[in-house]
């Protein structure tokens, strides 16, 4: 008998199930809920404005990167011209 009700057991159990998950929830409870979802939302707005700014800072901080290894690209050029002769090179 216990074998043949096993198959049934999901549907048995959602059955059993629904009235519970129909139940109203009362004031406080909802209050609660309404509370939470206010908490959360506020969250996520300072999340979002904290990760704005750091994506301002990572380009300012890339863009600062890539002019400093133009500028010291530029710098051993420079030094190796030197250090061929070229002693206009040196002077900069």
């Amino acid at each position: 008998m216990v074998r043949l009700l096993l198959p049934l057991a999901p549907l048995i159990l959602s059955a059993l199930a629904a009235p519970v998950a129909a139940q109203e929830e009362d004031a406080a409870h909802r209050a609660d809920r309404l509370r939470t979802i206010e908490l959360n939302r506020g969250a996520q707005a300072r999340v979002d404005a904290r990760d704005r700014s750091n994506a301002r800072v990572r380009e300012t901080n890339r863009a600062a990167q890539e002019r400093y290894e133009r500028q010291r690209e530029e710098w051993r050029r420079r030094v190796e011209a030197c250090e061929n002769g070229d002693y206009r090179a040196c002077a900069r």
